[in-house]
């Protein structure tokens, strides 16, 4: 019995794996509160210079975020100190006031693939900063996240 409840262990544990996944990063606000002065920082060192990779931003958020839409501004800093800074839209809710994201109670998880099949061309620690682009202070986030995954034309 021991060995089948190990077995059976040992299959989750490798079915949940993700193998695209390269990076994936949260990182918590400070009350539940995303304020403006509050930059996420996120750092990947990324050795493959060929291969194609998604860039997604996750956001999770409480259902008292009183707005359908969440702006937010990414810089990426490449090894070589080049640098280039974007508006990103997330869409919180659709047209009907029905939330995106995913989730249990009031807390919800959206995902936004912010570019596809990038190739980071010069290898090293690459540096992403988000920060909160609403016109208020401070928004009902709890995390912000960054994921980099493996571009698979045919999932």
């Amino acid at each position: 019995m021991k060995n089948f409840v190990f077995v059976i262990g040992i299959f989750f544990l490798v079915s949940s794996c993700d193998p695209y996944m390269v990076y994936d990063k949260y990182s918590k606000t400070e009350g539940n509160e995303w304020k403006w002065s509050d930059k996420k920082v996120f750092e990947a060192n990324l050795t493959d210079s060929v291969g194609l990779y998604n860039i997604i931003i996750n956001v999770r958020h409480t259902t008292s975020y009183p707005k359908s839409n969440l702006f937010v501004f990414l810089t990426t800093t490449a090894p070589s100190g080049n640098s280039r800074r974007d508006t990103v839209e997330i869409i919180i809710t659709d047209d009907k006031g029905k939330w995106q994201g995913n989730g249990f109670s009031n807390v919800k998880l959206v995902s936004q693939e912010y570019r596809k099949a990038v190739r980071f061309l010069v290898r090293g620690k690459y540096t992403f900063e988000i920060e909160q682009g609403m016109r208020m202070p401070e928004i009902p986030v709890t995390d912000v996240g960054l994921r980099i995954e493996e571009f698979k034309e045919l999932r």
